[in-house]
């Protein structure tokens, strides 16, 4: 097959966002993801990297997890985490870290990272953790389900509940419900039951 065979698709170039405080990783970082087709936006502070996020997406978030020198604890970088899961649930997020450890690592996969590489890195490991994060992306969880929040209807339907429980025995439903047998009829007869 050649380049202008009709069955050779052209893949748009994927975009990734880098967000890490040292300019020499990204520096490197931007030798090899570009070497490999990439396009790589840089961000050397969380402001820098939400300030993209919120206009553009990526196909893929490498987060360093320590934004200031002498750092380790990764605590800046699990927070931005957990802060643009909440915004975009399907971001596709690799962590890049080097001085956190293997802990901080995996508890940024249990905040919704798809998976982590160690500074320094190896380009060809790099390049294909990256890449498979990107053709294999972790489903987000549906939202749950609507609840209905009105303390009055709720309150009604727990009542009613303990009632049918306990086949209209007032004595057993009040405690099964924490309530005086006076308080439970003083609720009955708010809720017209």
């Amino acid at each position: 097959m050649s380049e202008t065979d009709p069955e050779i698709v052209a893949r748009p170039r994927p975009t990734a966002l880098f967000l890490d405080d040292d300019a020499d990783v990204l520096a490197a970082a931007e030798l090899v993801l570009t070497r490999d087709g990439f396009d790589l936006i840089k961000a050397q502070t969380p402001e820098a990297a939400r300030a993209v996020l919120d206009v553009q997406s990526v196909d893929v978030l490498l987060l360093d997890l320590n934004f200031r020198r002498g750092d380790t604890s990764g605590e800046a970088g699990l927070a931005f985490l957990r802060e643009r899961m909440a915004i975009t649930p399907h971001l596709v997020v690799v962590v890049v870290t080097g001085h956190s450890g293997m802990a901080i690592a995996i508890e940024a996969m249990r905040e919704g990272a798809q998976d982590f590489v160690v500074k320094p890195w190896h380009n060809e490991r790099f390049l294909a953790t990256v890449r498979t994060a990107i053709d294999n992306p972790r489903i987000a969880p549906p939202p749950p389900a609507p609840q209905d929040l009105n303390l009055e209807r709720s309150e009604r339907e727990l009542i009613r509940a303990a009632l049918e429980r306990h086949r209209f025995n007032i004595s057993s439903a009040a405690k099964d419900l924490g309530l005086t047998r006076a308080a439970l009829y003083r609720r009955m007869e708010k809720h017209g039951l």
